[in-house]
């Protein structure tokens, strides 16, 4: 009879089997969990087999950027199918292609891994990293610090960490990122410029409305009035 694995064995052997599916034979960086970038939404919906999807839009203006979030399933009639890391994936879409993907694994599957293991695991699938942080001692105060980075011109890898929340993650994007930077930052500044004149046009419709039903009122209590 075979001599079962450590739990903490057997969680980074799982963990190096799932977070190896990134890769392409072809040695590329821009595909995860069956999925592309440059996919368009329904290819990627069809793709992780998303039955009801929610597909949220950030902005419509100048270009349209729609975010989906997936997470994968853990429970089939109550049986655990497999131990995934992946918490949750967020795809984000600019003009219906997807340019960014953010994975974020479960605390509980990451507790007491260090940057270095991050690394060994994720360089099973993406191979030695171009770029590595090198710990001094010191503690940073930045949101979001990156462990390490792989890629190409075309698609870049960041493996980051977070401190609070405690989280740790990996940043897909393509050489499009910065057009969707580009995008969000316009649309920002696109729905500030359009809020007057959406709360003109609110209030407009709210004193429309209101002037309608007081009309309502007033011939419905002219119709019924009895002296």
């Amino acid at each position: 009879m075979a001599t079962p694995l450590p739990v903490h064995t057997a969680l980074a052997v799982a963990f190096i089997i799932l977070m190896s599916t990134p890769l392409n034979a072809d040695g590329q960086w821009s595909r995860y969990r069956g999925v592309t970038l440059g996919d368009s939404v329904a290819t990627v919906v069809g793709r992780l087999e998303i039955a009801e999807p929610t597909i949220k839009v950030l902005y419509e203006r100048p270009f349209l950027v729609q975010e989906l979030t997936w997470r994968p399933h853990r429970f089939i009639s109550g049986v655990v199918v497999t131990a995934d890391p992946l918490s949750e994936l967020v795809l984000t879409f600019m003009d219906g292609r997807l340019v960014r993907m953010t994975a974020t694994y479960d605390r509980d599957r990451t507790e007491g891994l260090r940057d270095a293991d991050f690394i060994e695991l994720l360089g099973a699938a993406y191979g030695r990293p171009r770029l590595e942080s090198r710990p001094n001692g010191l503690v940073r105060a930045e949101p979001r610090r990156t462990i390490a980075s792989w890629g190409d011109d075309d698609a870049l890898v960041q493996l980051w960490s977070e401190q609070q929340p405690r989280r740790v993650g990996q940043t897909i994007t393509s050489s499009g990122d910065i057009a969707l930077q580009t995008a969000l930052a316009d649309g920002r500044i696109a729905e500030r410029e359009a809020a007057p004149q959406r709360e003109i046009a609110r209030q407009a419709a709210a004193a429309a409305a209101l002037k309608e039903r007081e009309q309502k009122t007033r011939l419905a209590n002219i119709a019924n009035f009895k002296p």
